[in-house]
């Protein structure tokens, strides 16, 4: 198997956590981030520990504020002349209302709008790899979400479940948008549902929904599996526009494959981050926009 630069979000623990530990003993280079730089070199040492010729690096990252994702994007294509395969894991799930650095709804901009940005800016390195693959860990409760964009900046009431639900629904649609944006490409844009850790925000959902929920629960190696699956199996390197689940293609949510909102979307993010168009499309596929940093 071919060595690949693999670039994971969230590797504090948790899926990002495993995934990183799974690529790392397959002897890939993995680069992860976490928010506190303690949590990245504990990883570290943690990996190196089980498989000495691993080669990791952890990076700082805040995917709540537009200047730290900026400043990390910057730093890591100055280091590196190509990237193999992005997966944008991490995640939150406050259960109270708070906000982003840059004033938006939390769950929605560290979650989706911080990713987005992230990943437009990191096209240019992906494409440089020649077949990249671009990995977003979405989940089954994308099915309870819908896209209300008045509650980008945060409403007066809070649903924690509702925002997680739209933040996972967000990142889908990213994704879709993504595979067609890209498919003059060799880069490559899924989706996967990691099995849903246990987590405090499955608890406080309504008993039935809990209930529905409950045997998707798994352990973080579990999801990790299907996140590895993606970013290295041969027989997935053209695979693009999907979504999976326990390592097999899955069903989304008629909503996730609206191209109309995911167009939307799309545009609206990109104001929203303040990126514009640099990339013309003609290079990428038949429509007419390419977005990535001023």
């Amino acid at each position: 198997m071919k060595t690949k630069t693999i670039l994971s979000t969230g590797g504090e623990s948790g899926v990002g956590a495993a995934t990183a530990r799974a690529l790392a003993a397959q002897g890939h280079r993995v680069l992860f981030t976490c928010r506190e730089a303690e949590d990245g070199a504990q990883l570290c040492t943690d990996i190196t520990t089980a498989f000495p010729r691993a080669m990791v690096k952890s990076y700082s990252l805040d995917l709540a504020s537009f200047s730290s994702i900026r400043l990390l994007a910057d730093k890591l294509q100055r280091e590196y002349n190509q990237i193999d395969v992005l997966i944008n894991n991490a995640s939150l799930a406050p259960l109270t209302k708070q906000k982003t650095r840059d004033g938006f709804e939390l769950q929605f901009g560290a979650n989706y709008l911080g990713h987005f940005l992230f990943t437009q800016l990191l096209l240019d390195v992906l494409n440089e790899a020649g077949r990249a693959r671009i990995v977003h860990t979405s989940s089954m409760m994308h099915w309870l979400g819908g896209v209300d964009f008045g509650s980008f900046h945060g409403g007066k009431f809070y649903d924690p479940i509702r925002a997680y639900a739209q933040s996972k629904l967000a990142i889908l649609l990213f994704s879709n948008e993504l595979s067609r944006r890209l498919k003059k490409t060799k880069i490559t844009s899924n989706t996967f549902h990691p099995g849903g850790t246990p987590q405090e925000i499955y608890f406080n959902l309504p008993r039935a929904a809990y209930l529905t929920v409950k045997p998707f629960l798994a352990a973080p190696e579990e999801g990790a599996r299907t996140a590895v699956l993606l970013a290295t199996a041969p027989h997935l390197s053209d695979s693009t526009g999907k979504y999976f689940s326990k390592g097999e293609q899955a069903l989304m949510s008629p909503r996730a494959r609206n191209e109309d909102l995911a167009l939307k979307l799309y545009e609206v993010s990109a104001g929203l981050c303040q990126v514009e168009a640099l990339w013309q499309l003609a290079v990428f596929s038949d429509r007419s926009v390419w977005i990535v940093t001023i």
